[in-house]
């Protein structure tokens, strides 16, 4: 068996779960990816996945489902997402 792509941290799960409550429609869970912006040329967004594109991986961890971007799949294997709260 191979490693996730991509692995929650308690928190983040914890939190992937609260905006998957609050979303004002059904969800499957969050999908991430990266688009082209800023001085670096790369930026990670975060949305809600009403439905699965056929490329796109998915990662169950937690309780939740992360739909990874095809496009953006060379950035988050390995990776592992955290949530933190702070000034």
């Amino acid at each position: 068996m191979s490693a996730p792509i991509l692995q929650l941290s308690d928190a983040a799960a914890a939190h992937v779960k609260a905006l998957i409550d609050r979303a004002e429609k059904p969800v499957l869970g969050l999908r991430v990816g990266v688009r082209t912006q800023g001085c670096s040329g790369l930026s990670y967004f975060v949305e809600y996945a009403e439905e699965q594109d056929p490329l796109e991986e998915v990662v169950e961890d937690k309780g939740v489902k992360i739909f990874v971007d095809a496009m953006a799949l060379m950035y988050f294997i390995g990776a592992e997402m955290d949530y933190q709260e702070d000034k």
